[in-house]
């Protein structure tokens, strides 16, 4: 009885032992578990506020303003005495019948064709009339390399002899010249051997511009060596709306460098034979903002895009080297910066690649233009801000909007020229307005469906006629220049 009663007990005391190893065990299994779900909780929680205090410090350090336009008197504003006031065109425009990387790809993308274009090469004597009607001081155009060297190594003289006699007779008018070497045509042999993708044709751009330099600078003071190098590498290197309507980051990354090189070259070039000219470059400064401000995906897309667009080239220029190269010439290589600006565009996680589904987002409240992007006038001042630590003088080399009825121009003018004028009171170096454009012109991939002249035209007749704009622009130079 007693051997049975002990083993009882013993048997009993193993359950007991038993059963507090499993309760034991469950508790250290939930005490494990519990451990894991606050680590997860305080990773997560941790996650969010870093994201949130992210996104604070950008939306402070990146700031998107608008302002109450219907509270500023846009007709107070004022101008240096010095102050220099100009439109802009390009070559492939506006002056008719040329063959060209453009014509080629106009072909072969079955877009409108640029043809006659403007008839410019045979009505320039007229339309720089327009100028002097309009009381300009300054005249922004390109030259067209495939006009003066159609094929490898012939030279057209009675060509180059046509733009000598556009800049003696632009003296005569007390209109300074501004020549653009690149407007984003170049001659079909060039765009054959690669163009800007091969940086082994870097010499033959070179050798151009040093001829066309050597015809002029006796007479032409102020130069851009290329005009929106990243809108020409993207919109023709990713996108394929340009010549040579290619889709690949790779080669819009390499036409971006040799874009860079390209310009340093030329500038160091040019320097050497005339150190007094004022050599820049017309950057387009397109901003880009989160569409939703509060989005953890919107913020590093657009930061992104903004480095890729802007940062990665003013980088190029300040220090010498531009994504992930060395290009030490570009330091410090320019008098002066040319700045382009048109808008911002409104970036999320799904972003078109290509203009077929390109559509432009814009704020409630923000006008659309015919171009389809907003009206952002507020951005203009961010835009002079972004150049301003170039530490050069700023020439606004084009600024305008498409608006063939003319109905937001006038106020499109009048608000940009007032952050102009604001600028320049609070201490930034702006020398120089060119307004995009004197006339209605061939606009690219949109051939002549945008119409951004101060002048229409009828491109039936050639007949130029001043735009109600015009006459506004005409009026302001007037009273800026007899303040």
């Amino acid at each position: 009885m007693i051997a049975y009663k002990s083993a009882f007990f013993a048997a009993n005391n193993r359950e007991l032992i038993r059963k507090a190893k499993k309760r034991t065990s469950n508790t250290e299994d939930s005490l494990v578990n519990n451990m894991w779900a606050y680590l997860l909780i305080s990773a997560v929680s941790g996650l969010i506020a870093f994201k949130l205090a992210l996104i604070l410090y950008r939306r402070r350090k990146y700031p998107e303003p608008h302002f109450d336009w219907e509270s500023i008197d846009l007709d107070e504003i004022s101008f240096p005495e010095n102050f220099l006031w100009g439109t802009a065109t390009a070559a492939h425009q506006i002056e008719g019948n040329l063959t060209n990387n453009w014509t080629v790809h106009e072909e072969n993308k079955n877009l409108e064709k640029s043809g006659e274009a403007c008839n410019h090469w045979n009505l320039w004597k007229d339309d720089f009339q327009m100028l002097t009607d309009l009381g300009l001081t300054s005249y922004r155009f390109s030259i067209e390399w495939s006009r003066l060297e159609p094929e490898e190594g012939s030279w057209n003289n009675e060509a180059m002899d046509i733009y000598s006699q556009m800049i003696d007779d632009l003296i005569s008018r007390r209109i300074r010249p501004t020549v653009t070497l690149h407007h984003f045509s170049h001659p079909v042999w060039w765009e054959e051997k690669g163009g800007f993708a091969d940086e082994n044709n870097l010499d033959h751009f070179l050798s151009y511009c040093e001829r066309v330099f050597d015809a002029l600078s006796d007479r032409v003071d102020v130069w851009c060596t290329i005009n929106e190098p990243t809108v020409f590498s993207t919109m023709g290197y990713t996108l394929g709306q340009f010549p040579p309507g290619k889709r690949s980051i790779r080669l819009t990354l390499k036409v971006m460098r040799n874009l860079m090189r390209g310009h340093a070259m030329v500038y160091r070039s040019l320097k050497s034979k005339r150190p007094e000219v004022r050599i820049g470059i017309a950057k387009n400064v397109t901003l880009f903002d989160p569409l939703n401000r509060w989005s953890p995906i919107d913020w590093p897309v657009s930061r992104l895009l903004d480095w890729l667009w802007n940062g990665a080239w003013r980088k190029g220029i300040i220090t010498g080297k531009m994504l992930f190269s060395k290009i030490p010439q570009a330091k410090d290589s320019l008098d002066f910066v040319g700045l382009n600006y048109y808008t911002h565009f409104l970036t999320g996680l799904f972003m078109p690649t290509s203009t077929d589904e390109l559509e432009f987002a814009k704020r409630p409240h923000e006008i659309a233009t015919e171009f389809g992007y907003p009206m952002y006038a507020e951005g203009f001042r961010r835009a002079i801000e972004f150049v301003a630590p170039l530490n050069v003088p700023i020439e606004i080399t084009e600024n305008g909007v498409a608006d063939a009825q003319d109905s937001l121009r006038p106020e499109h003018l009048k608000r940009h020229l007032w952050i102009i004028s604001e600028a320049i009171k609070e201490g930034y170096n702006i020398t120089s307005y060119h307004h995009w454009s004197l006339m209605d012109n061939f606009e690219w991939a949109e051939g002549y469906s945008m119409r951004f002249g101060l002048h229409e035209v009828d491109f039936n007749t050639q007949k130029r006629t001043l735009r109600p704009s015009g006459e506004l622009y005409r009026s302001i130079i007037h009273n800026s220049k007899s303040k």
